[in-house]
Order: C-alpha cells, then structure tokens, then sequence
C-alpha cells in the first residue's frame, strides 16, 4: 500500500467494547501468526505434532527452529548465494556421505559459463543451420 493512500476494510464482530483500530491491529497480528506457521510448514516440514500436550508443542516449535538457524547460519557460510531450498535439498541427499563431498559440491566451478540464449547480433555460429529436405508431393 502507498503512503498516504488508505483503503476501506469492512469487518463483522462482536466485540463492540474495542475500537476499530484495535480490531484492525488483531487481524495484522493474526495474519503474522499465519504466516509464521506457513512458514513452519514449508520450510521447517513441521506439519505433524507428536503430542497435545502444550509443553511437547512449544518443544518441538522450538527444535525446529533451532535446526533451521543452524542449518541457515551454515548456508552463509558456506555457500551465501546458493537458495535455501536447494541447500537443504543438498544437505539431504548428503546427509550420510563424508562432509568432503558436500563440501566439494557446494565449492565446485559452475559448469556452465553462458547466462542463457544469446542476443542477436552476438558472434556467428560455428556450423550453419541445416535445412530440412523439402519434400515434393508430386512430379
């Protein structure tokens, strides 16, 4: 949203003893905790929780969150600029080869030295384009 630009929201309740912009304030801190748990989700994979208890839940939140600091202050280490998805995945199919391999891979050259298809008007190709025979239907 710009500055300076509002936008109407209209929203039903029944706590008439808060004001509106406290009501909008709860919907913000509401939306944040969504998409805390989203986040939980996709990149943590805490989609089941082993117990109903409260002090198991807030246990297992906290691990996940401890493994993912971890696992991101060791990406900036090691490999700054690689996306967090593709290093986990990394750390996943290496998880039982020796540390050497892993490191080896995430400080391997790239392979591939172009950014994509070329410009027009770049150098000339090598070997010109073969034609397709033509076929001719009839004499």
């Amino acid at each position: 949203m710009k500055k300076g630009k509002s936008h109407r929201v209209r929203a039903l309740t029944n706590r008439f003893d808060v004001s509106a912009e406290d009501i909008a304030q709860m919907y913000r801190y509401r939306w944040k905790v969504e998409l805390f748990f989203k986040f939980m989700k996709q990149q943590l994979r805490l989609k089941k929780l082993y117990s109903t208890k409260e002090q198991a839940v807030w246990n297992q939140i906290y691990l996940n969150l401890i493994a993912y600091l971890l696992v991101e202050l060791w990406r900036q280490g090691h490999a700054p600029t690689m996306d967090r998805g593709e290093f986990i995945t990394l750390l996943r199919a290496y998880l039982r080869k020796p540390m050497e391999a892993l490191l080896a891979v995430l400080h391997r050259p790239k392979e591939r030295t172009s950014r994509g298809r070329r410009k027009k008007g770049g150098r000339p190709r090598i070997r010109p384009k073969r034609l397709k025979p033509q076929r001719i239907l009839y004499k």
